[in-house]
């Protein structure tokens, strides 16, 4: 075989390789990455005890601020407010709260969206490790 062959055979292999291909074969070994933790039935059948515990306060179905018994265990933002939603909780809190209208002032809209990652004290006792978010 001579080098003209081979380098007519790579230039052939490198033509066959386009971009389509590269990412279809990325999506796909990334949703096979994605579908391993599925096979594990353990996971699947196990009782939520690592949940975290939430926030003893938050809203009452009437959206008023209640101490105890919430319909819904998040404070409103603010500075000084306690921002993350999970008690026994250290980790990194990010909140936007965006309000504005839509459709040229025909509807208002006030969005609170937080999302919080690190360590936490889960039901079962156990010091954990997750990441939580909400809209």
């Amino acid at each position: 075989m001579s080098f003209d062959s081979e380098l007519d055979d790579l230039g052939a292999a490198l033509a066959a390789f386009t971009r389509r291909r590269l990412l279809y074969g990325s999506a796909v070994g990334l949703g096979g990455l994605a579908g391993v933790g599925l096979l594990d039935a353990a996971s699947v059948f196990a009782k939520s005890s690592h949940a975290p515990r939430p926030i003893p306060g938050g809203f009452s179905k009437n959206f008023k601020p209640v101490p105890k018994h919430p319909f819904v265990h998040v404070l409103a933002p603010g500075i000084g407010a306690e921002m993350s939603t999970i008690t026994d909780f250290n980790g990194v809190v990010a909140a936007a709260d965006m309000q504005g209208t839509a459709n040229n002032g025909a509807y208002f809209f006030d969005a609170d969206m937080r999302f919080m990652d690190g360590l936490y004290v889960g039901t079962d006792g156990k010091l954990r490790q997750g990441h939580f978010g909400f809209v």
